[in-house]
Formats: C-alpha cells, structure tokens, sequence
C-alpha cells in the first residue's frame, strides 16, 4: 500500500507543513498617531513643543531602533522627554510593568539590560536615548530570528 507521501511524490500534490512561524514585530515605543490613547498624544505634543523632530523620525525609530540623525541631539532629547512624560523612566530605573504593557514582546531581561546601557554618559538626551534603543534592539530579538543557516 502506497502512503500518503508517496503518492504525492508521484502525482504531484504539494504538502504544506505547518511550522509555527513568529511574525517578526516591532515593539513601538513612541506613539505617533490618534489611534493610540490620548494621554500618548498629550506626551507626544509637549516633547515635540520642546524638542521638535519631524514625525519620519518617530517612524524610523518605531521601525527599526535607530534615528537617523544623531549629530543633533534633538531627537534624543525627544526621546528622553518621551520616556520621563510617559512614565517610562524615572532617575534611570525603567518602569518595569508600562514597558512591559507599552513595548510588548519585550522581556523582563531586557528591561534591567538596558537600564544599565551607556551608563557613564553625561548627557541625559544620549543616555535615554541609547536605553530606548537597547530596548528597540532587544525586543527585535526576542521576536524575529536572526539566525543564520
């Protein structure tokens, strides 16, 4: 008797294996549109009052970790205002339970990874905002495979 496989071997059916598959999500940390709550909107007017970057920054940053320019410290202080408005961080302990909530899949790991990120740094806009992107590079990792075959 034939199996299964075989006869598709030998009549050209295709089998699809199911593999669980992590879809690959990017934690976002700064909120930059209505659809979220107001009080994300709030925070986001009164940091770009201050610290004024254009909003493709705050989607390259959602995106991937980084931003684009980092000569000009304002997106950085962009960034830590975001972070110490929203309750993020406070005299750089992360707020464990919001990031979890605001930045999920990210792991509890990584939030005391990152609170020790660039710790000799003088400048709060640079600190804060290599703690943002240790997060962002964390939670990419704990979702995507970046294995190499």
């Amino acid at each position: 008797m034939m199996s299964v496989q075989d006869r598709a071997k030998d009549n050209g059916d295709i089998f699809v294996q199911h593999k669980e598959q992590r879809e690959c999500v990017a934690p976002i940390i700064v909120q930059s549109n209505g659809s979220f709550s107001s009080e994300g909107t709030d925070v986001m007017h009164i940091c770009n009052n201050s610290f004024s970057i254009p909003n493709d920054y705050i989607v390259q940053f959602n995106t991937n970790g980084a931003l684009s320019d980092t000569v000009d410290k304002t997106g950085m202080c962009f960034i830590r205002c975001y972070f110490e408005k929203a309750s993020l961080i406070k005299n750089w302990q992360l707020n464990r339970d919001l990031i979890m909530q605001t930045m999920w899949p990210i792991k509890a790991d990584s939030i005391e990874f990152c609170e020790l990120e660039s710790k000799q740094e003088m400048n709060a806009c640079v600190r804060s905002y290599a703690i943002a992107k240790c997060l962002m590079k964390r939670g990419f990792e704990d979702t995507c495979n970046h294995t190499v075959a």
